[in-house]
């Protein structure tokens, strides 16, 4: 990794491959990357008779990538 990079704080986790790297997953950390909001948002979304599909993180809103880094895992 270049010295200008470090590894995104906000990522869900570092990355598996390549091995050891200095990397974060590009995954976001509240939904851990499904793009889903959690069990009260489920619930609440669940219940609302006017919603349409599941309900979406309200972080990455439904992307399920890191948006400190964009998904590239350093920042």
């Amino acid at each position: 990794m270049p010295e200008d990079e470090e590894r995104c704080p906000d990522c869900d986790s570092v990355a598996i491959l390549p091995l050891y790297s200095d990397r974060g997953d590009g995954k976001c950390s509240t939904c851990h990357g499904t793009g889903k909001g959690d069990l009260f948002d489920g619930i609440c979304h669940s219940l609302n008779p006017f919603s349409e599909g599941d309900s979406e993180c309200d972080y990455c809103h439904s992307t399920g990538i890191c948006q400190t880094c964009g998904g590239t895992g350093v920042i």
